[in-house]
């Protein structure tokens, strides 16, 4: 019985307890690992699509720039002479032709006298007016002083400013007409106007910006090139050189058109290409006629008809992100 207790007990004990260690270790180790279906993808990546529609779209174009004054006006002598007499002084406003200087003009005689001298000269006296009404400058001049046909004996500048900014060149295609006027909002400044005498020229690349003869280029701004616009400040505006202005151009406005996103057709301007998909998902390009683009949507003008499913976006064209437009500008939050 001694013995029973002493040997036999703890030897079974020892073993049943390391059999439970061995299969705890295999199972832990060496347990038997399921086979693995195999994954077969389920699901289809289809490309978006729209669908033509009809809806109205308004063409405004929009750039930035800046509030310029008037470039100044040479005032120039139309004669040869002295100096006679100065009228006005730097700083002081003048009505276009008001006079500004007096020239005394020596016109030699060509014939004698009784006694064989010649006859002195005919003096006569030209008044030099100023060009335009605004602000005399330059005007440096002192009696007696000489002056030749053509010098530059002041300058005036007008107390106007313009609303100046640069479109790009692909802006352009969307002014469907050349536009008269346009719509100015001031950063931080007056309720938007509109100003006239709209004009576009063609902008000074590598920053260059014309400047008058006498170097005052006042507010102006570097521009990359392009076409420059620029029209008249109302004088009930109260402006200053230099503030930053969005400049917006009316360029036409349709309503009850076909219209398509513009991320859906290949070229933005008079023609373009999308790709059609019917019912049973077969694709084709189509070639359509465009219209008028407010740089988000397009107007189809021949090519498609309502309710047309075209895809959303062109093969193969890097789409644009949210924080930029269609025309390449950034959106600023």
């Amino acid at each position: 019985m001694t013995v029973l207790r002493r040997w036999v007990w703890p030897g079974l004990k020892f073993l049943v307890f390391a059999a439970i260690a061995v299969s705890l270790v295999r199972l832990a180790f060496f347990a038997a690992q399921p086979e693995e279906a195999e994954t077969v993808p389920t699901g289809q990546i289809e490309d978006p699509t729209v669908t033509v529609t009809n809806g109205d779209i308004v063409n405004d174009v929009e750039a930035t720039g800046t509030i310029r004054s008037v470039a100044s006006t040479a005032v120039r002598s139309s004669v040869e002479g002295t100096v006679n007499k100065v009228f006005v002084a730097n700083g002081a406003h003048v009505e276009q032709g008001a006079p500004v200087i007096d020239v005394r003009v020596e016109t030699p005689s060509t014939g004698t006298t009784d006694d064989g001298e010649p006859l002195p000269p005919t003096i006569t006296f030209s008044t030099v007016v100023a060009s335009a009404s605004g602000t005399v400058s330059g005007l440096d001049l002192v009696t007696k002083q000489p002056v030749a046909v053509g010098d530059t004996v002041a300058r005036v500048a007008p107390e106007r400013y313009r609303a100046t900014a640069t479109l790009d060149a692909a802006q352009l295609y969307r002014l469907t007409s050349r536009p008269s006027e346009a719509t100015v909002t001031v950063k931080d400044g007056p309720a938007p106007f509109t100003c006239t005498n709209l004009a576009l020229t063609s902008a000074a690349a590598g920053g260059d910006t014309p400047s008058d003869e006498s170097g005052d280029n006042s507010g102006a701004s570097g521009s990359a090139g392009g076409t420059e616009l620029a029209c008249d400040v109302p004088g009930d505006v109260t402006v200053f050189p230099g503030l930053e202005v969005t400049v917006a151009v009316p360029a036409g406005k349709a309503e009850g058109v076909l219209t398509l996103p513009t991320t859906a057709v290949q070229g933005t301007a008079q023609k373009g290409v999308v790709t059609v998909v019917d019912d049973a998902g077969k694709r084709a390009e189509k070639a359509v006629a465009l219209g008028l683009n407010d740089g988000e949507s397009v107007e189809v003008k021949s090519g498609l008809a309502e309710g047309d499913t075209v895809l959303q976006f062109v093969p193969g064209k890097e789409q644009v992100s949210d924080d930029e437009t269609t025309d390449g500008s950034v959106v600023m939050g």
